[in-house]
């Protein structure tokens, strides 16, 4: 008998090489359509182990046999899915192609002979993986039909669709959840997008995938610094020791990348490779080769930029950060705050500036600076939002059309945003990194969840110029739209009230929707430090904090809370 431990590191090594390596002809990375909220899987999508060994086809085995044998074998990709192929008729063993995609099924699937020589597979398809780990919802009945031929007085399969199929199950127990960073136009912020990679030797991947740049929906808004035609040496050029440093072999195209370029590769490569297990540095070489590149420290780009764990709040004619029943002011902007009548406002990441929405309309007050007439004055606004280039983002909810970026002399620019022209925009919040933006629409047909990227304009002091095609694009269940923010760098949170109770849903951009429970009619959820650092403003002004897994009264009312970059 083989021995156990090695064969499901075969197994697990092979089956990543050939979905991360080759799903590409079937399915691209999306720029347009229902990424969703994914599968609700179990938190983190870890788990133990697996080890699958199909069995290849028996003796005067019937059609339906076969092809169940067949669909079984997709489980093991050694040998190039060797043991499926074992269900193929001699001559079409190589026009064969499983690569192409992998379609993830929910349910018992259909099996029904069409004639003496066909059979159609159909089930419900709850999502695609692509060659690059990109996950696209695809809520939809498929059929697939195969044909069949005997050989040598045993009936193997003529013709057969591309690509592999996959139980929702079996799909949780090889694939995890992974982030790619990418860069914003200033090389200040890592932009994330999640992928689905087979575990094991994720690590492949991931590397692949980064290297092939960012998808097109982020396209514009964030960059990647490898030189164009950078690729792996070859499948094998990951290497992990024990010390845990991943060993990137990369081709000479990376040779053409400056100092400071392979600094931000290396930035890139770092991040990315985090969440796979055992790796806790990188070591970049070029056809063997090394590298030297040194760390850039505090001085890199960050992916994950925290908050203050304290609400940000206006109470009792005070705006600043509670704790212990006190109001600590912020120097040189609170009293500004208040002084106009404020009803929500953003800080910005250095503190020295916030965006107000008051009695007048919408205003930006900075450190040092007298007061000023407010930027927009329009009918109708909602709470603005700010980014890291100075701009205030502010629009009315009946014109949603009609957002635009504000810069600190009081300039507005047009965001295009092609956005539905009978919607109501509820909310908008530009993410810390600044190249993604969430938006909450009220719709004839309900709320509608939108993430899109941020095209800027270089030449105008990256001025927001369009919104590309969302990446996420979901209408939620029966319900009324009330808010919408950030909870971290991955993922977003809606608020929506049905009768007397209000729901709260949070979504990974490219991955699962999880429900955070249920609370008493609300009126505002804000972002802090993760999904432990969400808060929400109830209808009798007491903010509700997430703990464990339920939101619990912290008993302190306030006027609002604010938000925190």
């Amino acid at each position: 008998m083989p021995d156990r431990p090695l064969l499901r590191r075969a197994l697990a090594a092979t089956l990543a090489l050939a979905v991360a390596g080759a799903l590409s002809a079937c399915v691209g990375i999306p720029d347009s359509g229902p990424v969703n909220q994914g599968l609700s899987l179990s938190a983190g999508s870890g788990g133990a182990n697996f080890d699958f060994n199909p069995e290849g086809p028996e003796k005067n085995a019937s059609k339906d046999t076969i092809l169940k044998g067949f669909v079984a074998a997709f489980t093991s990709a050694t040998g190039g899915y060797a043991v499926a192929k074992q269900f193929l008729a001699p001559s079409f063993v190589d026009k064969w192609d499983p690569r192409q995609s992998v379609q993830v099924r929910t349910g018992a699937p259909r099996i029904v002979q069409v004639n003496d020589s066909a059979i159609q597979y159909s089930f419900s398809s709850i999502a695609t993986v692509d060659a690059f780990g990109a996950y696209t919802e695809a809520t939809q009945p498929i059929t697939l039909q195969f044909g069949f031929v005997k050989e040598n007085g045993q009936w193997r399969i003529s013709s057969a669709p591309a690509g592999i199929v996959l139980s929702d199950q079996t799909f949780q127990r090889i694939f995890t959840q992974h982030a790619l960073y990418f860069l914003d136009p200033e090389n200040e912020h890592l932009v994330p997008d999640v992928r689905w990679f087979p575990r094991g030797t994720a690590a492949t991947g991931i590397v692949t995938a980064l290297l092939a740049g960012p998808p097109n929906w982020l396209k514009g808004a964030a960059f990647s610094r490898f030189p164009d035609g950078t690729q792996l040496t070859d499948a094998g050029s990951i290497i992990t020791p024990q010390e845990g440093v991943a060993n990137i072999d990369l081709t000479k195209e990376a040779l053409s990348a400056s100092a400071r370029e392979r600094q931000l590769m290396k930035a890139q490569l770092s991040e990315s490779l985090r969440s796979v297990a055992n790796i806790s540095g990188v070591k970049i070489s070029v056809e063997g080769t090394p590298l030297q590149i040194d760390d850039l420290g505090t001085a890199g780009p960050q992916a994950d930029t925290k908050v203050d764990a304290q609400a940000l709040v206006l109470r009792k004619g005070e705006f600043g950060y509670y704790a212990n029943g006190q109001v600590a002011a912020l120097s040189g902007l609170s009293r500004g705050v208040v002084n106009l009548a404020a009803r929500a406002a953003t800080l910005s990441s250095d503190g020295a500036s916030v965006a107000v929405l008051g009695a007048g309309g919408v205003s930006l007050l900075r450190k040092g600076a007298a007061a000023t007439a407010p930027i927009d004055t329009r009918d109708g606004l909602i709470a603005p939002s700010l980014d890291d280039d100075g701009y205030v983002w502010s629009v009315p909810s009946n014109q949603p059309n009609a957002i635009k970026a504000i810069d600190a002399a009081g300039t507005a620019h047009a965001v295009a945003a092609a956005l539905p022209a009978d919607s109501h925009i509820e909310s908008l919040e530009v993410s810390r990194d600044g190249a993604r933006v969430v938006i909450l629409l009220s719709t004839p047909t309900g709320p509608r969840l939108i993430v899109a990227a941020i095209l800027r304009d270089p030449d105008q002091r990256q001025a927001p110029v369009s919104l590309k095609t969302p990446i996420m694009d979901v209408a939620l269940d029966d319900s009324v739209a009330v808010d919408a923010t950030w909870v971290d760098q991955l993922t977003v949170a809606t608020l929506a009230t049905t009768a007397d109770q209000s729901s709260v849903q949070s979504f990974t951009i490219g991955g699962q929707r999880t429900s955070l429970s249920v609370l008493p009619s609300a009126e505002a959820i804000v972002g802090g430090n993760g999904q432990n650092g969400l808060r929400i403003l109830g209808g009798d002004s007491t903010i509700w904090a997430y703990q464990g897994s339920s939101w619990q009264s912290t008993g302190v009312k306030v006027d609002f809370i604010a938000t925190q970059r």
